[in-house]
């Protein structure tokens, strides 16, 4: 589940506690930003890391909940999960995890509402603090906060890329966790047939969405819903389709902007855009040909081809093998 899920589970009777992982060590891949809810007689709602930390979560996380904790109403747990352990929860190697546990009710009012609205949103939690302070950022916080190393700053250049995170920063006033929640990609294709099928069925196995689109001015009305966490693919060739679309897109806040065609066609497409007014600069944003060089031939090739440069646009990620970085594999990433 997501944060984006507290709204309706806080309208429940009764109070309910959240659990987010704080950290991780080892346990293989990993979702950012999904959290679990647990009711006062133990009651789960949704799960983390494969159900690996669910048994913890039913026999302690209620304690967070009990009329003693009610200024607080947080706590922290550390659990280690050996190799048989994790591959019975589907997790391809052991590791450790701190998992935090607060009531709903620490959550301020303005990040729930924030997330009723489904709108970006960053919470900050003091790890070192006795209650776990707990605080929401919008929009990245406050752009005059200029230490990059500052939990304000890190939630906003997370919140930029449109990249949902869980990290943990370490400040002057100890460790800060910073969860970043960011509603479905999506992805807009100006066109149909069997690559927007394809994009569609691709989409659907992250969870991202996919709306496939043929009418310009449809088009423009959705880009202008998009975000910079979001996509569009521009298709149709024709200049009365993609030159508004992608000037709307170019001009607006989506993230990833693309279109399909040879390099002629991309020649031509850029020449209408100049000619409409977008300069150079925007026009460096465009990926055409769309897609990572992988040597994709098929439909359902080109798709996994354009999925992954899109998360790696999303990612600020270079798209190259793993195998020619140095460091450690997530080097670089929060």
């Amino acid at each position: 589940m997501s944060l984006y899920d507290l709204p309706a589970v806080d309208a429940d009777d009764g109070p309910v506690a959240l659990a987010r992982i704080a950290s991780a060590a080892g346990l293989g891949a990993r979702w950012p930003g999904q959290v679990a809810f647990v009711r006062a007689d133990g009651t789960l709602v949704g799960s983390r890391l494969g159900g690996a930390v669910d048994p913890a979560l039913v026999l302690d996380a209620p304690a967070s909940l009990a009329p003693e904790r009610a200024a607080t109403g947080a706590l922290v747990l550390d659990l280690a999960f050996d190799r048989d352990e994790a591959e019975r929860a589907g997790l391809p190697c052991g590791g450790s995890a701190s998992v935090l546990v607060q009531r709903i009710a620490a959550i301020p009012a303005s990040v729930r509402a924030d997330l009723a609205a489904r709108r970006p949103t960053a919470l900050v939690t003091s790890l070192d603090d006795p209650g776990l302070a707990t605080r929401g950022l919008r929009d990245g916080g406050d752009p005059a906060y200029d230490d990059p190393s500052s939990p304000d700053s890190v939630a906003r250049t997370l919140l930029a890329r449109g990249e949902p995170s869980d990290a943990v920063v370490e400040t002057s006033d100890g460790r800060m966790l910073v969860t970043v929640v960011l509603p479905t990609p999506r992805l807009v294709v100006i066109g149909s047939g069997s690559l927007a099928d394809a994009l569609d069925a691709q989409l659907r196995l992250l969870g991202w969405s996919c709306a496939a689109l043929t009418r310009a001015d449809d088009g423009v009305a959705a880009v202008r819903e998009l975000g910079p966490g979001d996509g569009v693919l521009v298709v149709d060739h024709r200049g009365e389709i993609d030159l508004p679309v992608l000037s709307a897109a170019l001009s607006g806040g989506v993230g990833y902007v693309a279109a399909l065609g040879s390099r002629r066609t991309q020649e031509a497409r850029r020449g209408r855009l100049r000619d409409a007014g977008v300069d150079d600069a925007t026009l460096a944003r465009l990926r055409g040909p769309a897609g990572l060089d992988v040597g994709a031939r098929t439909p359902a090739e080109i798709a996994v081809a354009i999925v992954a440069e899109m998360l790696s646009v999303r990612s600020s990620s270079t798209g190259g093998a793993l195998r020619d970085r140095s460091g450690p594999i997530n080097a670089g990433r929060a």
